[in-house]
């Protein structure tokens, strides 16, 4: 069980410290996004406690940072606890009269479950390692220790990857739920209009506001944020899904494996775990 589980020390030999800050998480945020807002509870925390509607990818640029702390930081335990505390007062009812704290185990243990899942579609998808059974399970029980690292209850963890599995598809078929905020951003990627980026990115604005440069740009984004969803999350909300897009899916990763290792190593890491592995390798070299 999860309170039994053996600790593990999170660093530079450890396949989350390979995949979680890997820059190619960028590729599957917008489904790991959607798939948090389709939470009620989070849905509406969001909805209620933020400004989504008019800065959605604020909260993104924002947690983000801190999240990955919580696996790289020298003191990650702290950074959890810091990621926990901001979530103390989001809590409220929703419009269907259910009550929601953001520190319900459940519903934090649901946006932690999709951050699992994205280091491990980076490996699945984006890598040209393949995870063998052993790592996928090392994997999953190291993303339990990131999960540790928040100090909320471990009542609702999965004592193992299959278990994992297995409550990742329940949650996908019977809790998920369409809500305005996702409404909101699946029209977004359905119009071609580039999203709303935050500085530095946004200096690309008027670039991307170019005809075709703007269908280019929004429709990739459009692809792989619906073909990385799990496939009864598009059937249950009838996401449009053609073999089209499939094939385009499939060409985009197939170019990402191929060709990230030309891709100059400042640029592969998220700048919080590039710290994480700075700080390590001036430790392996101090040894």
């Amino acid at each position: 069980m999860y309170h039994d589980a053996e600790r593990i020390d999170l660093g530079p030999d450890s396949l989350l410290w390979r995949y979680a800050g890997d820059q190619r998480i960028s590729f599957i945020g917008p489904t790991i996004g959607i798939l948090q807002l389709m939470h009620p509870a989070i849905g509406a925390g969001v909805m209620e406690h933020s400004n989504f509607f008019g800065d959605p990818w604020g909260r993104i640029f924002r947690s983000l940072p801190r999240i990955l702390g919580a696996v790289y930081d020298e003191d990650a335990g702290a950074t959890g606890r810091i990621v926990r505390d901001f979530h103390r007062e989001i809590k409220g009812v929703d419009e269907a009269g259910r009550r929601y704290h953001a520190l319900d185990p459940d519903t934090f243990w649901w946006a932690h479950a999709t951050f699992q899942f994205m280091a491990e579609q980076v490996a699945d998808r984006f890598d040209t390692r393949r995870l063998t059974a052993d790592q996928r399970e090392q994997l999953y029980r190291e993303g339990v220790e990131w999960y540790r690292r928040y100090g909320v209850s471990g009542r609702p963890v999965p004592p193992s990857r299959a278990a994992f599995q297995e409550e990742w598809d329940r949650v996908c078929a019977e809790v998920l739920e369409m809500n305005p905020a996702v409404e909101w951003v699946l029209g977004q990627l359905s119009r071609p209009r580039p999203p709303r980026l935050p500085m530095p990115l946004g200096i690309a604005a008027p670039v991307l506001r170019i005809g075709p440069v703007r269908r280019l740009a929004v429709e990739p984004l459009r692809v792989s944020a619906i073909g990385g969803m799990p496939a009864i999350v598009r059937a249950r909300f009838d996401l449009a899904w053609s073999w089209r897009d499939q094939l385009e899916l499939e060409a985009m990763e197939r170019a990402v494996r191929n060709g990230w290792r030309l891709v100059p190593d400042v640029l592969r890491w998220h700048p919080t775990a590039r710290a994480g592995w700075q700080r390590a390798r001036r430790g392996a070299a101090a040894a």
